[in-house]
């Protein structure tokens, strides 16, 4: 083998292993300190200096704490609400594990996680109008395209449908035909 060759497979090989030498560092370290990355947190975060929405929408440091402020609120309205949701839920998943299914408690349980899912949009509902109203005119208009686009990122994919494949409607227990 000709040396020159020879010398790139080297530096190449070494290239290669640096980096992976760095990158496997690099999470052990975001890992065992704690230390966490914007792209790893979850959607809703405290921080939000560093949110798309802070990028996108150009905040003033006085627009951010009273959002900030807002957020806070809300979270401290939400969280009793949150419980509640939870633990009705937790009720009705107890209701699978019984032998006789209580059909009336369950459809009781779960008119009341409706509306306890309302309430809880309702909140992230006033929430979004109080940050825009702290935001510029040409803020809001970019919230309200920023907010079209985050919608249509979450919508759910359709499955495909195979051709060929029959297609049978699901039918309730109750009798009831859907789609």
């Amino acid at each position: 083998m000709d040396k020159k060759v020879l010398v790139i497979v080297l530096i190449v090989s070494v290239a290669i292993n640096l980096a992976t030498m760095f990158t496997f560092g690099y999470f052990w370290w975001t890992r065992h300190t704690g230390r966490q990355e914007f792209w790893t947190r979850p959607r809703m975060m405290l921080d939000w200096q560093h949110t798309r929405f802070v990028r996108e929408l150009m905040l003033t440091d006085d627009q951010i704490t009273q959002i900030i402020k807002a957020n806070e609120e809300m979270r401290n309205a939400m969280h009793p609400l949150r419980e509640e949701l939870f633990e009705k839920r937790r009720e009705l998943m107890s209701l699978v594990r019984e032998k006789e299914t209580n059909r009336s408690r369950a459809d009781m349980l779960l008119e009341e996680i409706s509306l306890l899912q309302a309430r809880h949009d309702e909140y992230i509902f006033d929430r979004l109008l109080t940050m825009k109203n702290i935001l510029t005119p040409e803020q809001q208009q970019k919230l309200g395209a920023l907010l079209n686009t985050l919608l249509e990122e979450g919508r759910p994919h359709e499955m495909p449908h195979r051709p060929g494949l029959p297609h049978r409607h699901f039918e309730s227990p109750r009798g009831e035909k859907g789609r």
